[in-house]
């Protein structure tokens, strides 16, 4: 006489005919010329002196995906023109890419300008779609990443901005304080890392602004990546 089939076989046997059936959602898509571009980074050729912060904050990151909730990180520089404004589009950018869906990514400096044209170019010729829009007065951009994903909305901004999230934050220093005296004693919303990239002035050419601008992006590359 045949034994019956028990109950606890009969769900493993469920299990495995649905999971046959179960493919995994397609990765986000960013832009064809953007997967390019952050392909083509090493994400190993990043500042050893910032091996420490950057370890940290992808901690941050990856616990944020275990949580249902935002994980705010607020960049701030001294004008809020260039550095702080890459970190943002770059995090921002590559945590959609991997999956951080809970990070939001934002900046802010000691004063307020305007975003450099300089980096707006860069993001363009790099395949971000990036659109001038009015605001108060002044310029601000429209930077977008995909398709499927909300536009970045950069403008140059104090500290204070009441924009800003005020609880749940991650403060990311990243001029430098020990060589830039406008940089010292950086009131932030919450304990701060440092992420110093070396400052670009107007006199600085093409070559050495596309540095910087790439050596953000590989750090950010290096926070987000799972493997």
């Amino acid at each position: 006489m045949k034994k019956p089939i028990s109950v606890f076989a009969l769900l493993i046997t469920a299990a495995v005919i649905l999971s046959s059936f179960y493919s995994e959602p397609a990765a986000p898509r960013l832009y064809p010329e953007l997967q390019k571009y952050f392909a083509s980074l090493n994400i190993k050729e990043n500042d050893k002196a910032h091996i420490q912060s950057l370890e940290s904050i992808k901690s941050s990151v990856f616990s944020s995906s275990l949580e249902n909730a935002d994980w705010n990180v607020v960049f701030y520089c001294s004008e809020n023109s260039f550095r702080s404004q890459a970190s943002q589009v770059f995090l921002q950018t590559l945590s959609f890419a991997n999956r951080h869906k809970n990070v939001k990514a934002h900046s802010a400096g000691k004063s307020a300008t305007v975003v450099d044209a300089r980096l707006i170019g860069y993001l363009s010729a790099i395949g971000y779609k990036v659109e001038s829009k009015e605001r108060k007065g002044g310029t601000a951009y429209e930077v977008r990443f995909s398709d499927q994903a909300d536009p970045i909305f950069l403008y140059s901004k104090e500290a204070s901005d009441k924009s800003l999230p005020a609880a749940d934050v991650t403060s990311i220093i990243v001029c430098d304080s020990q060589k830039e005296s406008e940089c010292k004693d950086f009131q932030t919303t919450s304990l701060h890392f440092d992420l110093p990239f070396e400052k670009v002035t107007e006199a600085d050419n093409t070559q050495k602004t596309e540095k910087v601008l790439k050596s953000i992006a590989t750090e950010m590359a290096y926070i987000t990546n799972k493997k």
